[in-house]
């Protein structure tokens, strides 16, 4: 991320925080928790975006491979152990014995045949998530697994393009990074206008938490909705 976007992402962490914070002021609003999900997903999305990215620009050769191999093999045993409840709870015998097949153990397969399996259970994982909120799977975790799987992919030799990588994932930030200022500037503020009479404090701090602080200047931009009623 470069300057800006990254203090626009503070921002949103600090709003974030700001509503989680005065939830039951809000709770019963449904526009406004389905626009608080959004915003926590988008952030959970941009962190493991820039884990990933940091990961794959350090020096694969200084980590042992062998620690490497049973840190990806623990990761993918708790994703295997939560698709793998997820589909005998749901009934889906072939999605079970897919993820079975996908995740037996490392111990026995070639390094070149590791990444393949992984990438097809990972896949897999990514299938299934939106159906499976009751589960407590998150982005963090899958992304954690695709990062420690490009690192032990590095070691191996297997060919990869970590710039191609590396600039997909700028881009997808720069996307969540504008999608999740409109979510605010032209969605969530508005909303948060009925706060200010009612509930003066709490939208004066939803105010503070959307301010964006430029060092350079010392100078405060403020949501532009919230700009132009003030």
């Amino acid at each position: 991320m470069n300057k800006q976007q990254t203090k626009e992402v503070k921002m949103f962490g600090t709003t974030d925080e700001c509503m989680s914070d005065n939830q039951a002021k809000w709770e019963n609003i449904l526009a406004i928790a389905q626009l608080k999900e959004r915003l926590n997903q988008n952030l959970s999305l941009i962190k493991g975006l820039n884990t990933k990215k940091s990961t794959t620009m350090s020096n694969p050769v200084t980590t042992n491979k062998e620690k490497i191999k049973e840190l990806l093999e623990d990761r993918i045993e708790i994703l295997e152990g939560i698709a793998s409840s997820y589909a005998e709870a749901k009934g889906l015998k072939e999605v079970a014995q897919k993820v079975k097949l996908l995740t037996k153990s490392f111990a026995k397969k070639r390094e070149t045949d590791i990444e393949p399996k992984v990438n097809a259970f990972l896949t897999l994982v990514r299938e299934l998530m939106p159906d499976m909120g009751d589960y407590a799977l998150t982005e963090e975790m899958v992304a954690e697994a695709e990062t420690i799987r490009d690192q032990f992919v590095a070691m191996v030799g297997a060919p990869r393009t970590l710039t191609v990588q590396s600039s997909s994932a700028n881009k997808q930030v720069d996307t969540l990074v504008t999608e999740t200022k409109n979510l605010l500037s032209k969605q969530l503020d508005g909303l948060m206008l009925r706060f200010r009479a009612t509930e003066s404090e709490f939208y004066n701090s939803y105010l503070q938490a959307r301010t964006v602080v430029e060092p350079a200047t010392h100078h405060k931009d403020k949501p532009e909705v919230l700009q132009s009623v003030n």
